[in-house]
């Protein structure tokens, strides 16, 4: 996910349903981040706050704002890091 994030893919959309695993041959487990559908391609200078896609129970909670809804936040890498960590939540 990181690597992606750097090359300009913002998967933006991090939810229980977009998670799986797999055991490989040798046991060892796995994690993909699937359903690139709602994914943006960054292209300039950084990310903007234009595009607002998400699973709601999952999304950060700047994003969820009046500011956030109405694009006036800019989606960065710690908005994805927090989804991650509601769907950790989620899970537990």
């Amino acid at each position: 996910h990181r690597d992606l994030w750097k090359g300009g893919v913002h998967h933006r959309d991090i939810s229980a349903g977009n998670l799986m695993y797999y055991k490989d041959e040798s046991g060892r487990v796995v994690g993909v981040l699937n359903d690139f559908d709602l994914a943006t391609l960054v292209i300039g200078k950084g990310p903007t706050g234009n595009q607002r896609t998400g699973t709601v129970p999952f999304m950060a909670r700047d994003l969820l704002t009046k500011e956030g809804l109405d694009g006036d936040i800019t989606h960065i890498y710690r908005h994805e890091v927090e989804s991650f960590i509601w769907v950790l939540v989620w899970i537990c």
